[in-house]
C-alpha cells in the first residue's frame, strides 16, 4: 500500500468517525440545504441535476432531492457501471424502483433513462478550501468527472456535507479531481 493511500485511510477513519457524531443533528441540518442552494443562480438555470441517496451518517438529501423534483428540474442519481469503472446517471423521480447497488447504496432500474448533468451533487467524507472531497476510497466520482471533462461535457461538482466535515487538507494525489463548490448547512461554499 502507498503511503499516500495510508494517509488518506486514516483521514477517512478520523473523518467517518466525526460525520457520525454530526449525524445527531442531521434532520434539522438537511433542511436547510435547499435554502443554501436557492441562492446559487446557476440553479435556475439547470435543467438536468445529480444527487444521491444519502446513507449510514451523511446528511440526508431527502429534502434537497424532493426540492429539486419540486423545481420542475429532472434529477438523476448515480450508478456504478461495472464495465466502464466509473458511475452513470440515471432518472429518478418519485415512482421510480430503486434496487441496491455494488455498495448497497439505492439506484435505479436499469430501464431508466441514463443522463448527462449539469450539477452533480456528491457525498464526501470531508472536504477542504482548495476543491479536494476525501471520499470512500473506489475514486468513482473522479473518475466521472474526469471523463466528462474529456468528453467536453460542461457540468459543477458540488460536494454535500455538515459545515463541521471541514479539513485544514484533504489528503489527495494526482488523480482526485477537485470540485467547484460545498454546499453545507451553513453556506455554499466557492472554490
Amino acid at each position: 500500500m502507498k503511503i499516500i493511500d495510508k494517509k488518506k485511510d486514516e483521514q477517512r477513519k478520523i473523518f467517518r468517525k466525526k460525520r457520525n457524531s454530526l449525524s445527531i443533528n442531521n434532520f434539522a441540518a438537511s433542511q436547510i440545504l435547499e435554502k443554501n442552494i436557492v441562492d446559487f443562480k446557476i440553479f435556475e438555470k439547470c435543467k438536468i441535476i445529480a444527487s444521491f441517496i444519502s446513507t449510514q451518517s451523511e446528511i440526508s438529501t431527502t429534502f434537497l432531492n424532493d426540492f429539486i423534483l419540486n423545481n420542475n428540474k429532472t434529477l438523476c442519481l448515480p450508478v456504478i457501471d461495472q464495465n466502464l469503472n466509473r458511475l452513470i446517471f440515471r432518472e429518478y423521480d418519485a415512482e421510480t424502483k430503486l434496487i441496491p447497488g455494488k455498495f448497497g447504496i439505492m439506484e435505479p432500474i436499469k430501464s431508466n433513462k441514463e443522463l448527462m448533468p449539469q450539477i452533480i451533487l456528491t457525498p464526501c467524507l470531508a472536504f477542504d478550501s482548495m476543491g479536494f472531497r476525501l471520499g470512500y476510497g473506489g475514486g468513482y466520482y473522479d473518475k466521472t468527472f474526469l471523463y466528462l471533462k474529456n468528453r467536453k461535457h460542461k457540468f459543477i461538482s458540488i460536494a454535500v456535507a455538515f459545515d463541521e466535515q471541514k479539513a485544514s487538507e484533504v489528503v489527495h494525489d494526482i488523480f482526485d479531481q477537485k470540485i467547484n463548490y460545498i454546499l453545507t448547512e451553513k453556506k455554499l461554499y466557492k472554490i
